[in-house]
């Protein structure tokens, strides 16, 4: 029994029913050279490497009162049957269908009385495909810790190799009585306390480095606090949620790197950037400014490989939506970015889980639900929209023996914020993942289309600048 803490522990408390606070995650995979493959395939490797992956078989038990978080126990009802299921899709079984419902599965909370996972596997596809939905609390996992899970349930080759049998047999823990979890809570409580005037001292030497470093961003050109354009993907979420997927070719991203002399995450949010102008032109409602991006940074060590929990920063990226020229655009954003992740963001996980500790659980909980109970998600917006770079594998994956032909993150939607585009990078291809809230982005197609034209744009003005 351990208890939630940190990140994990405000993910928790400040999903609602509008604001879920789980990250989506698509897997194409394709038989067709998998000799005898079944949908049965996944569940043997899930059931095969589960000991690898020890979040997916813990459940949250509450503490008496609401005093305290809750506690990580090992379920023990746990079932895969109860976590994975599965669906056929009804004609027309095309990419529009499938968006449609992963954007159904989005739009539901996970439970809280068993593991915070779910898993569909999507049959009757027309082109013969398989898809694999999972849905993840992101108390569990972040985007780059999804790379430590894909490492732990795919293979190499469609033969894979055999998994290492765990140490032990598996033994779920029996549900604490009311008076352990509150002796529990007094002994944690004791020793959160005993670190208070470590955990101040730490404090005010990190907030004083990330104020001089907002200062220095915001100098440099990056986004100062509550600068965000209204816009309309900002505004009071509601629980539905929309999806669309895309697709992008590498070697088109590294050739516009090549040419003017950005990184790939550059020429992500340039063509992000390009996307959203012409949404917002079309509706015309493109502010005269940039608007500002939420931009996931991982905060990862090779110490960090064993423990799937969130450890990353935001940082928050200007879109010159403003500027006409695309070529202007990414070398706008590649003069803005290059000094703001040198500069301290956040207290850090650590200070984190320090500070979230300390703090009542009534508070915690109760402003999330009052920011949306008083209105105050009217409210000017921190950031625009979130938009996350995920790199994957460059080489071929297999599950249960069939390829991993396409991978489609898609994060939470916060706050205010109704709009999220996340990308990752597999093999030759960037997959393109976009959430939003339909009450706020009514066309979700239009924003995946427009960065894959985004790309496309930047690749061929590249062509033309080495053609020069």
């Amino acid at each position: 029994m351990e208890p939630v803490a940190g990140a994990p522990a405000l993910f928790l408390q400040t999903e609602t029913p509008q604001m879920h606070m789980h990250v989506v995650g698509v897997l194409i995979l394709d038989p067709t050279e998998a000799k005898g493959w079944t949908t049965d395939r996944v569940l043997d490797v899930l059931d095969e490497r589960l000991h690898l992956i020890p979040p997916f078989r813990q459940r949250l038990v509450a503490v008496p009162a609401g005093l305290d978080h809750p506690r990580w126990i090992d379920d023990p009802d746990f079932d895969l049957g109860l976590q994975v299921h599965d669906h056929t899709l009804e004609p027309p079984a095309d990419d529009a269908a499938l968006a449609a419902f992963i954007g159904e599965v989005a739009s539901t909370p996970l439970p809280r009385d068993r593991p915070l996972w779910e898993m569909w596997i999507v049959t009757g596809r027309t082109d013969g495909t398989v898809a694999v939905v999972s849905k993840v609390h992101h108390a569990i996992m972040d985007g780059a810790a999804g790379g430590e899970l894909m490492a732990s349930l795919f293979d190499l080759s469609p033969e894979g190799e055999p998994v290492e049998p765990a140490d032990e047999p598996w033994q779920p823990d029996e549900l604490p009585t009311p008076g352990r979890l509150a002796g529990n809570v007094a002994a944690v409580a004791l020793g959160r306390f005993g670190r208070l005037p470590l955990t101040f001292a730490r404090s005010v030497g990190r907030a004083s480095a990330v104020a001089r470093g907002a200062v220095s961003e915001h100098l440099g050109g990056g986004a100062a606090p509550l600068t965000a354009p209204k816009t309309p993907f900002n505004g009071p979420l509601t629980p539905a949620r929309s999806v669309a997927l895309a697709d992008c070719r590498m070697d088109d991203l590294r050739r516009a790197r090549s040419a003017f002399g950005t990184t790939i995450n550059d020429v992500v949010l340039a063509a992000a950037t390009t996307s959203l102008r012409a949404y917002l032109a079309e509706r015309d409602t493109l502010p005269d400014k940039p608007l500002v991006a939420s931009v996931p940074m991982s905060l990862r060590t090779e110490a960090d490989a064993d423990d799937l929990t969130p450890r990353a920063t935001n940082l928050m990226i200007p879109l010159p939506v403003q500027i006409d020229d695309p070529v202007e655009r990414l070398e706008t954003i590649r003069e803005r970015t290059a000094g703001i992740k040198a500069t301290p963001h956040g207290l850090g996980p650590e200070l984190t889980r320090d500070w979230v500790g300390l703090t009542p659980v009534v508070f915690v909980r109760g402003a999330a639900w009052a920011y949306s109970g008083l209105g105050l998600d009217r409210l000017p917006s921190t950031f625009n929209t979130i938009i996350s770079n995920v790199a994957g594998s460059p080489i071929p994956l297999y599950l249960g023996g069939a390829r991993v032909t396409a991978t489609y993150p898609m994060g939470p939607l916060i706050a205010n914020t109704g709009l999220n585009l996340t990308v990752l990078s597999q093999g030759d291809d960037l997959h393109v993942g976009v959430i939003a809230c339909p009450d706020l982005v009514d066309d979700v197609d239009a924003i995946a289309d427009g960065f894959v034209t985004g790309v496309e744009e930047l690749a061929g003005l590249a062509d033309e600048a080495a053609a020069d």
